[in-house]
């Protein structure tokens, strides 16, 4: 059914009589939440409880920091980097992971290994990038992915091939990444570590030399992602309602092309009225081969899940899962030397 090769993304804190027409007509992947979504503990678990009985799979962006969907309900995370930097990675994988647990949801869309660049991405993407050495980045992000996963949560690494070099938020804009053959292999060196770990890869808006975003590129999100680096998980392609995509046509256009690239799943965040439009495009344009290759992938990242699920330690209680977040916020926040 092209239908699950989308996740999608809801207006608010419970469903529509709409969003549930389509959603039981043309069931999707898995539906994404934002901050827009969760208001309070107990409305989130009932619109997780309603998603997850319709057999869908419920995503999130809990990075840590400036990207944190659950700062209202547990109080601020620690980022990314000040985990990284004092060597607490694991740790905020783990409490990420609970807190996704505790609250119904089975993929955090984190972390993310692009590198940390003057001048670039230290300026845009700031705290959501650990470190500017590749071996430096992944060793915290196989960190926080082991972490995530011992309480049965996956995870994504983003936002390949990397957004470490861009100047541009691709939510706004469409940045270029100037060519330049060993920069582009420092980018992809986090990745190529990382990867099979996570199982799954997002993949971003940002454009090469040829002015061609990588998630509608088969150059590189089949050829560079499949053959390069050779991974064989589940592709995301990031939001495809960003801006950095005005100029590619409509959604239901960005959504075939991303799928005729090499992008497995294809999100829709925000649009879900145009959803139906973009299973149409997918059904179709794209050969029936590149969609059951995508379907194949997307089954095996479930399975995975599965998998993690039953290995799962339980999360606590959410009153001792707020102070321990606030506890590991702190101690990332001492100076050196300080034992928190």
């Amino acid at each position: 059914m092209t239908s699950r090769l989308f996740g999608v993304g809801v207006s608010g804190p419970s469903l529509t009589a709409a969003e549930r027409d389509v959603l039981d007509r043309f069931p999707p992947r898995g539906v994404i939440l934002f901050a827009r979504n969760i208001v309070s503990v107990e409305e989130t678990r009932a619109l997780a409880g309603e998603i997850r009985s319709r057999g869908l799979l419920l995503f999130v962006d809990l990075e840590g920091g400036p990207v944190d969907r659950f700062r209202g309900l547990l109080g601020p995370s620690i980022s990314f980097r000040e985990a990284a930097a004092a060597g607490l990675a694991r740790r905020a994988g783990e409490l990420a992971g609970e807190a996704c647990a505790r609250l119904g949801f089975d993929v955090d869309l984190a972390p993310v290994v692009d590198r940390r660049v003057p001048g670039a991405s230290a300026e845009v993407l700031r705290d959501r990038c650990a470190a500017g050495e590749p071996a430096d980045v992944a060793r915290a992000a196989n960190a926080f992915l082991s972490g995530l996963h011992s309480r049965g949560i996956g995870g994504c690494v983003k936002h390949f091939p990397g957004l470490g070099r861009a100047d541009l938020d691709t939510h706004r804009a469409l940045p270029q990444i100037p060519t330049d053959r060993r920069e582009r292999m420092k980018d992809l060196e986090s990745f190529r570590r990382t990867a099979p770990r996570a199982g799954a890869v997002m993949i971003s808006h940002a454009a090469g030399s040829d002015g061609v975003p990588a998630s509608l590129s088969r150059a590189v999100a089949t050829r560079l992602l499949r053959g390069a680096l050779g991974f064989r998980g589940a592709a995301f392609s990031d939001d495809l309602e960003m801006g950095a995509l005005a100029a590619f046509g409509g959604l239901p256009e960005r959504a075939a092309a991303a799928a005729r690239a090499g992008c497995d799943l294809l999100f829709v965040c925000s649009r879900i009225a145009e959803y139906p439009d973009c299973v149409a495009a997918v059904e179709r344009t794209v050969p029936a081969r590149r969609r059951a290759d995508a379907a194949a992938r997307l089954e095996a990242y479930a399975r995975r899940l599965e998998r993690l699920r039953k290995r799962a330690r339980a999360p606590r209680p959410l009153p001792k899962l707020t102070a321990a977040i606030a506890r590991l916020r702190e101690q990332g926040s001492a100076p050196a030397g300080d034992p928190g």
